[in-house]
């Protein structure tokens, strides 16, 4: 089924989609959070409605938009759909589309990006039980046969692999010696493709997470993203988008729920007048507003930076997840002592709080961001 926009087309892109995401995603959130399961019927009618083409040239099947369009329009769902766990699943998805149009070649192009831009649902896989962010300690390998690749291993934690199609997969090719990780481009249904049990978590829970095992799976020649050896270059470009959306999911996320608060704020009386007017309530509504100015603002221009490859990308788009992440943690909390006893209860301000907790680990801890981004200060320092 198909909705169409009931807004007018000059509206600007994020809140297209924040008007379509409260139209189809945001009526089944609470069910799908109680369920714990993937909306995947909103999925293909943000899929019917353009949102994975947005970045994609026109001749790739898309609609000719810039990356920060796109980034834009997960915003927008983010603003609208009050399913941060879905929209974090989107994150996962874009990244992997940006990714094929970008380090893909033909048969990148022609055989495994379509399907991701008409709905099916992509991932990618990154992480392993002993290593954990850890690429250098990555197990899963592949070798080379006469007509393609084997490949074996194992990856957990994986964002959208209970559910998804086709996914991006880190490897190594052992024959190449030290200088050997590889992208992988794999078909989830395809045969030695094996399911784990999905993981229960705290928050985020419509973002179905889980492991995934490979053993002997066939992979054409072509079905290599990037040239062989040189996964960790295209990786890097990879997982910078990703942290930089988080940074702008965040601001996205808390306004309508700053303006919640506010009306809470404004109804809700202690000692004689509305809470509103009180300065220490004032001081945390003012930083959840700082949060949303601060994570967005840095966000886009860490994206900006990506589009023009500026040696500084890296360090900008960790500076948007940390501030993304933790920034959204502290305003959660704040959205619940904001509303007292009230917002201790179970309902939508406690799982707000539980959702912001799952962004300090998902898409990468905010350790790992403080590494990153002293590891590009170091580098910068050296190239001067």
């Amino acid at each position: 089924m198909s909705i169409a926009l009931i807004q007018p087309p000059t509206l600007p892109l994020d809140e297209q989609f924040a008007e379509l995401s409260r139209l189809i995603v945001a009526p089944r959130a609470e069910r799908a959070y109680e369920a714990e399961a993937f909306d995947r019927m909103s999925w293909r009618q943000l899929a019917d409605h353009g949102l994975f083409k947005i970045g994609v040239p026109h001749e790739l099947g898309g609609s000719g938009g810039t990356w920060r369009d796109l980034a834009v329009a997960v915003a927008g769902v983010a603003k609208g759909s009050d399913d941060l766990g879905f929209t974090l699943s989107l994150i996962a998805h874009v990244g992997l589309v940006r990714a094929l149009v970008l380090h893909g070649d033909d048969w990148a192009h022609q055989h495994f990006l379509p399907p991701l831009l008409r709905g099916a649902v992509g991932a990618t896989a990154l992480t392993e039980t002993r290593g954990g962010s850890d690429v250098a300690r990555t197990a899963t390998a592949a070798r080379r046969t006469d007509d393609g690749w084997r490949l074996n291993g194992a990856k957990n934690h994986i964002t959208n692999a209970p559910v998804a199609d086709r996914g991006l997969v880190l490897g190594r090719v052992p024959e190449l010696g030290r200088r050997d990780i590889t992208l992988f481009l794999v078909n989830f249904r395809a045969p030695g493709v094996r399911r784990g049990v999905p993981e229960e978590l705290l928050g985020l829970r419509t973002s179905p997470t889980g492991p995934l095992q490979f053993d002997e799976v066939f992979l054409p020649e072509q079905a290599v993203l990037g040239r062989p050896g040189d996964g960790l270059q295209t990786l890097y470009d990879v997982i910078s988008f990703d942290r930089a959306l988080y940074g702008l999911v965040a601001a996205a996320y808390l306004e309508p729920r700053l303006d919640s608060v506010l009306d809470f704020c404004e109804r809700r009386e202690a000692f004689g007048s509305a809470i509103i007017d009180h300065q220490y309530v004032q001081g945390r509504v003012t930083d959840i507003r700082v949060t949303i100015e601060v994570a967005r603002a840095v966000s886009l221009a860490a994206i900006d930076s990506l589009v023009d490859r500026d040696p500084e990308a890296s360090l900008r788009c960790s500076v948007a997840k940390l501030v993304g992440s933790e920034g959204l943690v502290e305003a959660a909390t704040n959205l619940m002592r904001l509303r007292g006893h009230v917002g201790y209860m179970r309902g939508d301000t406690t799982r707000d709080v539980q959702d912001a907790l799952g962004t300090l680990i998902a898409g990468g801890t905010s350790e790992m961001q403080r590494k990153n981004i002293m590891n590009q200060i170091n580098a910068l320092r050296g190239a001067r």
